[in-house]
């Protein structure tokens, strides 16, 4: 799995720093990953939703931690980049 494109937009919500949308493999669009900070520094959290039953469900997410770290990894470095072009 390789990611081919990162698209960060902005925002200002609280500790929502930006949104991001990643590609996948020039096939797989994922929307809504959020950029947040934490008390331990900027995280990414994967697109979820309120199911019908208790709790919360990701609509898409990594399936091990490498992937996870590697999403977390990439989308951090694009939104730290877009900051440093904009300062």
């Amino acid at each position: 799995m390789q990611i081919t494109d990162v698209q960060i937009t902005r925002v200002q919500l609280d500790k929502i720093k930006a949104i991001a949308s990643i590609t996948l493999d020039d096939a797989l669009i994922i929307n809504g990953i959020k950029v947040i900070e934490g008390p331990e520094g900027l995280a990414v959290e994967m697109p979820r939703r309120k199911p019908f039953t208790e709790g919360i469900r990701y609509t898409a997410h990594p399936t091990n931690k490498e992937a996870w770290e590697y999403v977390t990894r990439t989308v951090i470095n694009a939104f730290q980049k877009m900051e440093y072009i904009q300062a």
